[in-house]
């Protein structure tokens, strides 16, 4: 039987605030080549993170997507951008080296299973960045959502939360011989990250992530550039020049980007 699931309204500010994100790098730096390895769904609507990219890259490369989810790049008019490529081995791929500008992924690292394996194949595919967008471990609901699974008896599926931190992920990624220039925090509302009640309902369904239908507001709001006030006015908080410090303790979302030398 196929779930259906709705992506609720702190997914629909995440998807707007990453975009915004990776926009304005885009438009600041020139990306036109872009590579989303894995292109995951992290328990939402997959393949659509670099949506952000849609309108300002030349090439949008989404490795082990779904293809359900093409009908998104069409309402934003950048369907034919989109390249869907699958690979076997994620940390042996079939890219030549430097073939993307800007090489990324989102909340996967702490579940993959050879993280320093995928940042060495990031780091080769890239002539330029390597980016890491990932949970972020300082916001207050990230110890709730431990306690919840803790409580309840079901297994943290979250992975390794040392990549859920943005310092290791610095740390890491001048391991592989990268240079950090970016890194900070998005998806900053007034509300804490997911508890973890939302995640006990889908676990104790025993959902297949796989055969879950997603439906999303934000390729509609995009495509139009139309977003409900509620989402412009928590924007224009988080957009605030606060210490990262304060924001790490209210930012659902950490970013690291890396140039290579």
């Amino acid at each position: 039987m196929t779930q259906m699931e709705k992506e609720v309204f702190g997914v629909i500010y995440e998807r707007f605030s990453v975009g915004e994100k990776l926009q304005s790098f885009a438009k600041k730096h020139g990306i036109k080549l872009v590579l989303e390895m894995p292109a995951w769904g992290a328990k939402a609507m997959p393949s659509i993170y670099s949506l952000g990219f849609g309108k300002v890259a030349k090439e949008i490369t989404l490795v082990n997507g779904n293809q359900k989810y093409k009908t998104e790049w069409e309402k934003i008019g950048a369907a034919s951008k989109v390249k869907w490529v699958n690979e076997d081995n994620i940390f042996h791929t079939s890219f030549k080296d430097n073939s993307f500008d800007f090489v990324w992924n989102f909340a996967y690292i702490p579940n993959c299973e050879n993280p320093d394996l995928l940042i060495e194949e990031m780091k080769r595919v890239s002539k330029k960045y390597v980016a890491i967008f990932s949970v972020n471990a300082g916001n207050i609901g990230f110890p709730i959502h431990r306690m919840v699974h803790r409580k309840t008896g079901i297994p943290w599926t979250h992975g390794d939360i040392k990549y859920n931190r943005r310092k290791y992920i610095k740390k890491k990624l001048e391991e592989h011989g990268l240079t950090v220039v970016d890194d900070g925090f998005v998806d900053c509302p007034v509300w804490p990250d997911s508890l973890g009640f939302r995640d006990v309902r889908l676990h104790r369904m025993n959902i297949d992530y796989g055969k879950i239908n997603w439906k999303s507001d934000y390729a509609e709001m995009l495509a139009e550039n139309k977003f409900p006030l509620w989402i412009k006015l928590v924007y224009l908080v988080e957009r605030l020049p606060l210490p990262k410090l304060l924001k790490s303790i209210y930012s659902h979302i950490n970013y690291t980007i890396a140039e290579k030398n």
